[in-house]
């Protein structure tokens, strides 16, 4: 047998053949006697939306402005060393430096890729092992495949394949001898083992990535492609399921397979579970987004001459006269008091919501107030002191309702007034307002609205003087902390009174996955079970560091209308934008990859898709397309508060403004009508609907408008002029 260095020979001289041929052959072109005529290629032009560059070009994701990220720098230059031994084809010096990353301890989980993402260490030297050329995977198997057989060996004589030390060696394997003749059935065994425990998502990845790199494999293709299909339906991923059964359709027509003892159609069999409901996780509850209505059928409101069918005000005139003093006295301009619009939380018959840390309950039926924690005239005071102001931050008012619980982050009244106060998360029963609890965790502040997922709450939170978030999981019965994962640092603005803004996170959960859209240029997928970041996806963001926002200044939009950052998922992908940012994504979650991004105003926020558009809404109404990213229509309106919402409805999209309601064509952005309303004298806000109910928040009151049966008559009396 030949030593491992007269293989490495072998592969280095048929390099320097193949090239050598090519020299010759130029060459003998070149001493034709015909003379070469010149060629001129006319390349065709690449699609903005395929051209994508994230960031500065060259630039490393955790090197990026923004969010900070920690990475291991050692394991980093060996990778780049891996990879530039790879392009010059020195196989031998490549797979030592692999051997080296494999072998040195990591300081951080995550690595940088080169389009804009860090993904777990492990599974970043796994993708640069998988890349490699057909020479390159003859290496990695004469260099490795002896000790990764002797390692499979060693597991398979243990007993139970199932025990966690032998789960663990098998997953050191997977990692570092994935493309070695054992690496199959290690990922088979693998596969086998997430399936068993309930991480469907991960069983897939682990069989998907025999299908992808063994193409050799001895195990049936047709069990792997049925059981990665079973792991993408019970993982709730429906469309790679129908596309990877419809592949089984087509490769194995009429193939019937064992399962349960007895002989079954696969395609039948996997088609019927994706019309069952999905059976989850133990630690999957499902959650909607919420994040915008999205309506089934046209919204027609009742005449605008009749009263609602109840309204409740909640800005007392101590209040307004207090807001009134502070935009002179104590910089409360910078923070648009008067165009503040309480967050709201709806569940089947209450709406809840939270005025600056006054929580009260309205019954959706009668508009009568049902509990609240405090009085509305009490916040006068504080607006008055100058402590309130340098604390504060609107948008990190929330509210949330599940169960019985109704959770929402506030500056607890009693400490309004003390400097730097921190922001705390407190439950009150939802029929009566009792305090249940208050969490109290160190010297943290909760900064983002609480996500309920069963028995969980999962929330971001930060340190006073410390800018590094936490992402939080906490009893729901008792608000003690269950568990927690720092996710790295922000780069935090800078208040006109001086003190730090802190960003605002936006969480959503799906199976087991939790994204965290952090509005500081990173969006996280977190794996629940593990409690381990899945990948980062970094993009640049500018923070300002200068106070330059004097009292007396011009106020931006962005501040006036309160806008927030905003994510929304579909078919695999997911839309954002981030609140300061000027920039939309549409980032594809499977392929990991911008599938395109797009210039908006910097006061625009996301309020709604449709199958067609993407709807964005500052003082006017945008409308993206969702393939080509360009802009259908927009049109002014006057917006002049927060609570930047829309209703999507089939045909029409309805917006709550400082003139009433207004309803917009989606086919053109044409104003159909304008519902004028009893709300006269308030500044517009959010809109939502509830049984039956269009509910309008605005910057002094609720108001609820019953919505028409389908055989009433349009109405005569609303207008349909512009204005």
């Amino acid at each position: 047998m030949l030593r491992m260095s007269a293989h490495f020979n072998f592969f280095q001289l048929k390099s320097v053949c193949s090239h050598l041929f090519t020299c010759v052959a130029l060459c003998a072109s070149l001493s034709m006697e015909k003379p070469l005529c010149a060629q001129i290629i006319f390349a065709q032009p690449v699609a903005a939306a395929e051209a994508i560059t994230v960031g500065d070009v060259g630039t490393s994701p955790h090197k990026m402005p923004g969010f900070s990220i920690s990475v291991d720098e050692k394991k980093l230059n060996l990778l780049d060393d891996y990879e530039r031994y790879i392009r010059h084809q020195m196989w031998e010096k490549a797979l030592s430096t692999l051997k080296e990353l494999a072998e040195t301890k990591s300081t951080s989980p995550l690595l940088p890729t080169t389009d804009g993402f860090l993904v777990d260490a492990e599974h970043r030297i796994w993708l640069a092992i998988t890349s490699l050329p057909a020479e390159g995977r003859e290496a990695f198997r004469l260099f490795f495949d002896g000790k990764a057989n002797k390692q499979f060996e060693e597991i398979s004589s243990e007993s139970g394949f199932f025990d966690p030390k032998v789960i663990s060696k098998a997953k050191n394997i997977y990692s570092q001898y994935f493309l070695t003749s054992v690496g199959d059935d290690v990922a088979e065994l693998l596969g086998n083992d997430a399936f068993e425990r309930g991480e469907f998502a991960l069983a897939a990845h682990y069989w998907k990535s025999i299908l992808d790199h063994h193409p050799d494999s001895n195990l049936p293709e047709i069990d792997l492609n049925v059981k990665l299909a079973l792991a993408l339906i019970r993982s709730h991923q429906l469309e790679l399921a129908d596309a990877n059964i419809q592949l089984i359709a087509q490769q194995f027509p009429d193939k019937k397979i064992m399962m349960g003892g007895r002989s079954i159609d696969p395609v039948s069999y996997l088609q019927s579970l994706i019309t069952e409901k999905p059976v989850k996780s133990r630690n999957s509850v499902e959650q909607p987004d919420t994040s915008f209505a999205l309506l089934k059928q046209s919204v027609n409101l009742q005449q605008t001459k009749s009263k609602p069918k109840w309204k409740l005000s909640f800005l007392d005139k101590s209040v307004v006269q207090a807001i009134m003093n502070s935009q002179s006295n104590y910089y409360g301009r910078r923070k648009s008091y008067i165009t503040f619009v309480p967050p709201m939380a709806v569940d089947s018959k209450r709406a809840y919501f939270n005025f600056y840390g006054v929580c009260f309950g309205v019954d959706l039926q009668s508009g009568k107030l049902v509990w609240r924690n405090s009085k509305f005239q009490t916040l006068g005071t504080h607006f008055n002191n100058y402590s309130f102001h340098q604390s504060t931050c609107l948008q990190q008012y929330h509210i949330s309702v599940s169960s019985d619980y109704v959770l929402a982050t506030m500056i607890p009244q009693k400490e309004m007034n003390h400097y730097r106060a921190r922001y705390r998360l407190m439950a009150y029963h939802k029929e009566t307002g009792k305090e249940l609890w208050t969490s109290n965790i160190g010297n943290e502040s909760f900064i983002s609205k609480p996500l309920v997922d069963g028995d969980h709450i999962y929330i971001i939170s930060h340190t006073q003087n410390n800018k590094l978030l936490t992402l939080n999981s906490l009893s729901l019965k008792t608000g003690k902390k269950e568990w927690s994962i720092p996710l790295g640092t922000v780069v935090a603005g800078t208040s006109s009174s001086g003190m730090p803004l802190m960003p605002v996170p936006i969480l959503q959960k799906k199976g087991d996955n939790l994204l965290v859209l952090t509005n500081n240029g990173a969006l996280f997928e977190i794996a629940i079970p593990s409690k381990t970041v899945n990948w980062v996806f970094r993009y640049p963001y500018k923070a300002s560091q200068q106070n330059q926002n004097y009292y007396y200044a011009a106020i931006k939009e962005e501040i006036e209308l309160h806008t927030n950052g905003q994510m929304i998922r579909d078919q695999g992908l997911v839309y954002f934008k981030e609140a300061g940012a000027n920039e939309v994504f549409a980032l594809d979650l499977v392929a990991k990859k911008v599938i395109w991004k797009r210039p908006v105003k910097v006061s625009a926020q996301i309020v709604g898709i449709d199958q067609n558009n993407v709807y964005l809404l500052s003082k006017e109404l945008e409308a993206i397309d969702r393939k080509t990213h360009q802009l259908n229509w927009s049109v002014s309106l006057p917006i002049a508060a927060g609570g930047l919402s829309a209703l999507i409805a089939p045909k029409e999209v309805l917006v709550f403004t400082s003139r009433g309601i207004f309803e917009i064509s989606k086919t053109n952005g044409d104003i159909n009508r304008i519902y004028r309303g009893s709300d006269l004298t308030s500044l517009g806000g959010a809109i939502d609907f509830c049984n039956d109910l269009v509910i309008c928040v605005s910057n002094q009151s609720v108001t609820a408008y019953p919505v028409a049966s389908k055989l009433s008559p349009d109405n005569s009396d609303t207008e349909k002029s512009v204005p």
